[in-house]
């Protein structure tokens, strides 16, 4: 299940990362236009490269979690259930 939620976040990734490489051409093209374009794109790359990479790890350590759960009494019969 690890590979498929990887597999997934990083479709999704590409597709984010791809808006952002046509932002940044078009802001390459109209940066004559307004003086924070380059601004907004450099805090914008950062953004996208922080939250990459912190998304990454907490893909990969909620995996190690253990989420089962223990019976202590496996004899216990709950297929009835007395009100």
């Amino acid at each position: 299940m690890l590979l498929v939620y990887i597999w997934l976040y990083t479709l999704f990734l590409v597709w984010i990362w791809g808006f952002f490489i046509i932002a940044k051409i078009h802001a390459f093209k109209f940066k004559n236009f307004s003086n924070h374009i380059t601004k907004i794109t450099n805090s914008l790359f950062v953004l996208l490269v922080l939250l990459s990479v912190f998304w990454y790890g907490v893909i990969l350590f909620s995996s190690n979690l253990d989420n089962s759960v223990e019976i202590e009494n496996p004899s216990d019969n709950f297929s009835e259930i007395d009100y």
